[in-house]
């Protein structure tokens, strides 16, 4: 995996290469870029991006846009599709650096496409705040300091170990309640590609510190039919299924599961109860769902249920991961903070700026910081849906744990 991402970074720097940093501010305005599949595989998270971003942006704009050193400045945002393709997503960033000129880029959904396109924003000195927690894997304080290559990159959702951990203790604690028997065995499902290795990692690591034996099943990305993987799943006679991570798929591999009866509870990542209930699904079997970071159809604090109030009202869509638009929205309002504290659209200024800062946003209920290493860390949401039910959920708001468990670099 890491290797893919060398090879894909070295193809970024490349092209990158091929014109200086850039640094502008149009007349009257302070461009921002958002790069996210808006078509492809990955369109269920991708379209959230923009959707976040176009909000924040139009909450700013209408509300007098960014004062700074006594000027007053809107936010222009240019959105562009990355259709889920890495070559597509490279292209994108390099039109929007290098000719756009942007100051700050959001994106991209995927992790691997996160890290190269680092290597394109950085040698730019343009600010990329990335909801992937892959990033970990190169976010170090020597690579974030001043002169180092990741000082302008963000890393906008807690570090993996962190979410993983809170993740596994709140599926495990609701499912085993539900089902009234303590739970040994899991079975991990995902998608054998850079994000589901990257991700699974961490998330048998946090189930083995958590008490369970766990099988990791992998499946090819362009899976249909699960039938003989999950009949493989069956027969090691699993307490729980772990469906990671692309909620689309999820709701194609999980009814698939709940027939052949494969487990006595499941857990699937990123489907929000909100669509759970609009499609009027229904489980014999206990399920619990997790939304990254908090869920639009249980909002966990009144700003939650504002925020995503506004954010489909104007006419973003209900989908499995919807509440991902957190990971962008607080950081263009933080972002346009720093800039009118720091009194300047410097992007060093602005970054010393972020990183001596603290944020209270939607997305956490305590304010927001970056770490040494450009990490933030806020709590999970959890929620059971209760068997035979569409509506009947039961939601616990978990803390992250503070260290890794053994095994995991914490990367």
């Amino acid at each position: 995996m890491i290797a893919a991402w060398k090879e894909r970074a070295v193809l970024a720097l490349a092209l990158s290469a091929l014109a200086g940093p850039a640094f502008a501010q149009s007349e009257g305005g302070v461009k921002i870029g958002v790069v996210a599949a808006q078509t492809g595989a990955f369109v269920s998270a991708g379209n959230t991006i923009g959707a976040g971003v176009s909000l924040a942006v139009k909450e700013i704009n209408d509300g007098g846009g960014v004062k700074i050193d006594g000027k007053t400045f809107k936010l222009d945002l240019l959105n562009r599709d990355d259709r889920t393709d890495v070559n597509v997503a490279i292209a994108a960033g390099r039109e929007l650096v290098n000719d756009d000129n942007i100051n700050a880029l959001y994106g991209t959904e995927s992790h691997d496409f996160s890290v190269s396109m680092t290597k394109i924003t950085g040698p730019a000195k343009v600010l990329q705040f990335t909801g992937n927690s892959s990033l970990g894997a190169i976010l170090t304080e020597q690579s974030v300091a001043p002169g180092g290559p990741l000082h302008y990159t963000f890393q906008t959702e807690p570090p993996e170990f962190q979410r993983s951990g809170s993740t596994a203790r709140g599926v495990l604690k609701l499912l085993g309640k539900e089902i009234g028997q303590p739970l040994k065995n899991a079975v991990v499902f995902v998608a054998d590609d850079a994000t589901g290795q990257y991700l699974s990692e961490h998330y048998v690591k946090a189930l083995e510190a958590n008490g369970q034996h766990v099988d990791l099943i992998k499946y090819p990305p362009s899976t249909t039919d699960f039938t003989p993987l999950l009949t493989r799943a069956k027969s090691l006679n699993p307490d729980t299924v772990h469906f990671w991570y692309n909620g689309d798929v999820t709701l194609i591999a999980f009814p698939q599961a709940v027939q052949l009866n494969v487990a006595k509870g499941y857990f699937l990542f990123g489907v929000d109860p909100g669509v759970w209930a609009e499609r009027k699904l229904v489980s014999t079997a206990p399920v619990t769902l997790s939304c990254v970071p908090m869920c639009w159809g249980a909002p966990p604090s009144p700003e939650a249920k504002s925020y995503f109030d506004r954010y489909f009202a104007a006419g973003a869509v209900k989908g499995v991961q919807s509440s991902v638009s957190l990971l962008y929205y607080d950081y263009v309002h933080w972002y346009a903070k720093a800039m009118e504290e720091a009194g300047t659209t410097d992007p060093d200024k602005v970054v010393a700026q972020i990183e001596k800062m603290k944020y209270q946003g939607v997305v956490s209920k305590v304010p927001l910081y970056f770490d040494k290493r450009h990490r933030v860390t806020f709590a999970t949401e959890v929620c059971l849906v209760k068997p035979g039910t569409s509506d009947k959920f039961e939601c616990a708001v978990e803390e992250p744990p503070a260290e890794p468990p053994p095994g995991d670099n914490a990367g």
